[in-house]
């Protein structure tokens, strides 16, 4: 029998997902309990998972950092009324409630509750970056002038933390045990290039560092949708007309099909490479 393969019979023929296994010359049937981790664990090794999975949580701290200076601070407290944007309500992004969807383990909870707040926090800031880029013609030097004064003392430690989140926890350290995709520079660049909005930007001060926040936002969506759809490929429960969701989240399985979701990531390593 193939290992690679799995079936939907059980001895009491109930449904239960069963997973072949084979020790010397017996093969044998048995009820799928893995965890999510277990699922990566079979597919790619036992330390790989661990160091891969470990280091996640290395970027943590620039979330966080970000998440109380920059998008709450900078962005919805001074920036959004400075330039006369609409305001757009954090909690219609950053959205935590698969933790309460049954079969998953308490790892499995913790690790979808910081996919959520990682990935709803720079879906938030991708959307806000399209909403000044829109509205950058509009903008009068006053509000570009104060805009980049205050950017000039936040912008340099932004810089270095998105520098070791994205290069070095994700692409060294998270990426490349796990077998996750990058978007390199150029990728990024042609993406960032076929957005009406950031083609039109003439390349003063206040534009190239738009630009430059669009294409850090644009890398890391991808490289945490890599990681999302790997580890928490779960649809959210919310289904508020005002939620807001990340393009990748289609691919995700329903709460009711935790089981096929472990099948999924054993054998393909991430519900993007089967639900393209």
């Amino acid at each position: 029998m193939n290992d690679r393969s799995y079936s939907r019979r059980g001895p009491a023929d109930n449904g239960q997902i069963m997973v072949p296994q084979r020790v010397l010359w017996w093969t044998f049937e048995m009820p799928l309990v893995w965890n999510i981790f277990g699922s990566h664990a079979r597919r790619l090794g036992l330390l790989r998972v661990m160091f891969g999975g470990t280091c996640m949580y290395l970027s943590l701290p620039f979330f966080i950092i970000v998440h109380t200076t920059g998008l709450f601070l900078m962005i919805q407290c001074i920036l959004t009324p400075l330039f006369g944007l609409r305001r757009r309500d954090l909690r219609n992004f950053v959205i935590i409630d698969r933790h309460k969807i049954a079969g998953l383990t308490l790892m499995d909870r913790i690790n979808c509750m910081f996919c959520g707040y990682a990935n709803g926090s720079v879906h938030f800031l991708n959307v806000w970056l399209d909403d000044v880029a829109e509205k950058t013609a509009d903008l009068d030097w006053f509000q570009r002038f104060v805009a980049l004064v205050l950017l000039a003392v936040y912008f340099p430690v932004l810089a270095i933390l998105q520098v070791i989140t994205l290069h070095v926890v994700y692409e060294l350290l998270v990426a490349r045990p796990l077998a996750l995709a990058s978007m390199p520079r150029i990728a990024g660049l042609r993406k960032l290039n076929g957005i009406a909005n950031y083609t039109k930007i003439r390349f003063s001060p206040f534009q190239i560092l738009l630009r430059f926040e669009k294409l850090f936002a644009l890398r890391l969506s991808f490289a945490l949708a890599q990681i999302e759809s790997a580890w928490c490929p779960l649809k959210h429960l919310d289904r508020r007309a005002e939620a807001s969701y990340p393009d990748h989240h289609r691919n995700f399985f329903p709460a009711d099909e935790v089981g096929d979701m472990l099948v999924t990531l054993a054998e393909e390593g991430s519900a993007l490479r089967r639900r393209r």
